[in-house]
């Protein structure tokens, strides 16, 4: 572990003290300035080019040095995209718990926040509330339609813009749960829930099953219908089949990017929506309806008599794929994202209805995870 430590820190060290010593030259006496494009394509490039000899003539030395061992951590992309990602995941997680990663969204897009969430913006970004409750609890906001300013302490209105001023403000949300338009810089801070399954997180990520986008993971949130159905179709290895088509179905508020899952999802008969037009996919799913999906995609049945949707998460534990005391927290807790996680972490090592395939033996045999990153997972 020491080894690795230090592998990783020279390297970083090494590619510091290369940008630190490449001198930028281009000027002259007369014309000392040193052009943008000189700096953007002769410099970096230069940099850049530099960094990268050096570093594969480090790891080349050192892989003769450790032989094998040096192997299994030590390549030019090892080194180049492990420390990279391992950095940019720690700042990112620490940043997001501590309320300051900045979130840049455009065209108002909606995000879901739970109970005790706190939105801060900055100067210019707007918000409309669309479910839920929220209230001002820091500055100020304007009402853009009424030209009006709502003061901490006062609700805000829904359906209605407001925008955030120079001094900035902070809104609460005040209800279960909140469904929200919001175009501009903004930062968000989580209403307390701490996410436990983090490591299992990032190992389904490593399968592509969880997949992390610009506001990171969010396992501090609830799971909407849309994200639940979507994980259904990952765990059934189908995604693809999902993606390659176009899949008509009624409903009239589904998200863009959920069209090709839920459009599927209905023509398989894997759900349905809340009336004849509506899907009410941004609700948010309970620990019953996941694990619904679930033990479907495990091959168990409804209609077969395998389980009840009404007694899903004991069912769960008697067919072996949670144990008893996750069953017990979470009769306790506010289902969130990072339960999600778990439950499709232990799904993995789940058997198939009558048979001794895992469902992970079932994704490698389907194409839907690579047989090298299932590998790795069961190793760790």
């Amino acid at each position: 572990m020491k080894k690795r430590m230090c592998a990783i820190l020279l390297s970083v060290a090494l590619v510091m003290s290369l940008f630190l010593s490449t001198s930028a030259s281009g000027g002259s006496s007369s014309d000392p300035v040193v052009t943008k494009s000189y700096v953007d394509v002769t410099f970096f490039q230069s940099a850049i080019s530099n960094a990268t000899a050096k570093i594969n003539s480090w790891a080349s030395s050192l892989k003769t040095k450790y032989s094998e061992r040096a192997e299994s951590y030590v390549s030019e992309s090892n080194i180049r995209d492990k420390v990279v990602d391992l950095t940019a995941e720690a700042v990112l997680r620490r940043l997001q718990s501590q309320g300051k990663y900045l979130y840049s969204s455009k065209y108002m897009s909606p995000i879901t926040l739970d109970s005790g969430d706190v939105i801060s913006g900055r100067l210019g970004t707007m918000i409309i509330v669309i479910e839920g409750t929220t209230k001002c609890i820091s500055g100020s906001l304007i009402n853009i339609s009424r030209g009006s300013e709502v003061t901490s302490g006062n609700a805000l209105g829904k359906f209605t813009t407001f925008m955030f001023p120079e001094n900035g403000g902070k809104i609460e949300i005040t209800s279960k749960s909140a469904r929200v338009m919001i175009d501009g810089v903004y930062s968000r801070t989580s209403g307390g829930y701490t996410p436990q399954f983090i490591d299992e997180a990032y190992a389904l990520k490593e399968l592509g099953l969880v997949r992390g986008a610009a506001r990171g993971m969010e396992l501090y949130r609830g799971n909407t219908r849309a994200e639940s159905i979507t994980m259904l179709i990952r765990l059934l290895g189908e995604e693809k089949v999902a993606l390659s088509g176009t899949h008509k179905h009624p409903f009239t508020d589904v998200d863009t990017w959920a069209q090709g899952y839920v459009g599927y999802a209905y023509r398989m008969e894997y759900t349905k929506g809340v009336s004849s037009t509506r899907y009410d996919g941004s609700s948010l799913t309970t620990a019953a309806q996941y694990l619904t999906f679930v033990l479907r995609s495990l091959g168990y049945s409804e209609d077969a008599g395998d389980f009840k949707y009404e007694t899903a998460v004991s069912d769960a534990v008697r067919l072996g794929v949670i144990p008893q005391n996750f069953a017990s927290e979470l009769s306790k807790v506010e289902f969130k994202r990072d339960h999600v996680v778990h439950i499709s972490y232990l799904a993995m090592s789940a058997r198939i209805k009558g048979g001794n395939m895992t469902l992970l033996e079932k994704l490698v045999d389907a194409g839907a995870v690579k047989a090298d990153a299932a590998e790795a997972f069961l190793n760790k």
